[in-house]
């Protein structure tokens, strides 16, 4: 019976959690997207809606927490705004379901296969995210440590403690939004342990998994995705660490950009950008990450563009510019307070002495040793891009385009953190085994990302072959 209980209270507390995470993200995505917080006036996946609105929520959480510093009034404040939010999304979406004819059985059953797939593989990490406890050390002394002392104290202030000597070595400086997600669920909760914190590992989960099955259709490349992205990283999902979702969410900005540079659909432009904010709020690495990005979104609209005019894509896209800084605001602020705190990266990037060790490791050779691991890190993947180019090459395939926002963004992105290992003030063979294998999982996932559209494109050329086959057989008999 008390596990009966239990089950159903955690499924209450996933559900509310839900539902103030969608309340909160709609009085963004609703003006965004139509213009309006209870009227559809745009034909828009609801995947990719819901799957936006849950990133919205969880930045604008954040940012109302760090500026009103109590928890208790944090979660008041978000709650009333969350309950005015959802209850203008079912009045939307109950408005629109009346509007939209459900004539189309095929279309409606593949939204439900899309729903029962995303179930699923929510539940099984889930599981995952539940059963194992925190015990790795990043886990432990930084993120996790964070969250307890944003719930010891009630606050996100001075008062938590960020300052305090004794808490200096758990790399104070980076960003919180997991930490702090994690100390209103055990606020909320009423007690610490070392399983519960980990649920809003789950809630920053959902919405990757939403997105990645807008992908979805009956196709070898489609599973080919699935199960590179995310399961053959699933531990990294469950371990504690933010390098798995500062990983997905930047390759899944580059999934997106790929299919907005094949159909110009904004919404996939809109979602790619949307990506990119989580990673401002998960690891210093972010900022590095969301450079990348821009990067390689500039990239796609130079060259889908015949003339690139930066004062046409700002009138076209000045509404997004808008919501943009709006999430935006909750980065500046702990910038602010980091300034005002005197909370500094332990790196000591930008600084004279880090240029001197730039130089002095590139002169004596230790370079190579970067090269060499990062090597070993890349090497499946780029073997397997390499494997898949020859085959498209050697059937006479046309090499797609979408895959080149993805290799943008993973070659500048693994070019920075070449620089920042060749700039550590850390012994650097000891600074490399410890972290080279997550850093570089965000460009792995991208070079990915790259060989789905290969591997799709592969697939269309096998389909279009059987079905000139089947034509000409067709035609021979008549």
């Amino acid at each position: 019976m008390s596990t009966a209980n239990n089950a159903i209270k955690l499924i209450l507390l996933i559900s509310l959690g839900i539902f103030y995470l969608m309340g909160l993200g709609w009085l963004i995505i609703g003006p965004l997207l139509h213009g309006s917080l209870i009227n559809r006036k745009k034909e828009i996946s609801r995947f990719q809606e819901i799957s936006l609105i849950m990133i919205s929520g969880l930045i604008i959480n954040y940012g109302i927490t760090i500026s009103l510093h109590s928890l208790k009034s944090s979660i008041i404040l978000g709650g009333i705004l969350a309950i005015i939010g959802f209850i203008c999304y079912l009045v939307m979406f109950i408005k629109s379901t009346k509007l939209t004819s459900l004539s189309s059985n095929s279309l409606s059953s593949n939204s439900f296969n899309k729903l029962y797939g995303i179930i699923i593989v929510c539940c099984l990490f889930l599981v995952q995210i539940l059963v194992i406890p925190l015990k790795d050390w990043d886990a432990l002394s930084i993120w996790f440590l964070h969250a307890k002392m944003i719930y010891s104290a009630g606050s996100f202030s001075q008062l938590t403690g960020w300052q305090h000597p004794s808490v200096f070595f758990s790399h104070v400086d980076y960003p919180n939004l997991v930490p702090t997600l994690a100390a209103q669920i055990m606020y909320q909760v009423g007690f610490w342990n070392e399983y519960l914190p980990k649920l809003s590992l789950f809630f920053l989960f959902i919405p990757a998994v939403i997105l990645l099955f807008t992908f979805f259709k009956r196709s070898y490349s489609f599973l080919f995705l699935i199960i590179l992205i995310p399961f053959s990283y699933a531990s990294r999902f469950c371990d504690g660490y933010m390098d798995g979702y500062l990983s997905i969410f930047f390759a899944l900005s580059m999934l997106v950009l790929g299919r907005y540079y094949k159909d110009s659909k904004p919404i996939d432009l809109i979602s790619s950008v949307f990506c990119l904010l989580p990673l401002l709020y998960l690891k210093n690495e972010g900022v590095l990450a969301v450079i990348a990005g821009i990067c390689a979104i500039l990239f796609t609209l130079l060259f889908k563009k015949t003339k690139f005019s930066p004062h046409k894509i700002f009138n076209d896209y000045r509404k997004l510019f808008l919501f943009v800084l709006i999430l935006f605001i909750p980065f500046l602020i702990w910038n602010y307070y980091k300034h005002q705190w005197g909370l500094i990266s332990d790196l000591e990037l930008g600084t004279s002495q880090s240029f001197i060790r730039l130089m002095n490791r590139i002169f004596d050779g230790s370079y190579q040793l970067v090269f060499d691991n990062v090597n070993f890190e890349l090497k499946n993947g780029l073997m397997l891009l390499g494997i898949l180019i020859s085959a498209s090459i050697a059937v006479k395939k046309r090499i797609p385009k979408e895959l080149l926002p993805a290799i943008i963004a993973a070659a500048i992105y693994c070019l920075g953190i070449i620089v920042v290992y060749l700039e550590t003030p850390y012994d650097l063979s000891w600074h490399l085994h410890q972290s080279v294998y997550r850093t570089l999982l965000a460009v792995n996932m991208s070079i990915y990302v790259a060989c789905f559209y290969l591997v799709s494109s592969l697939e269309k050329n096998e389909v279009t072959s059987i079905y000139s086959t089947n034509t000409q057989a067709y035609k021979i008999n008549q």
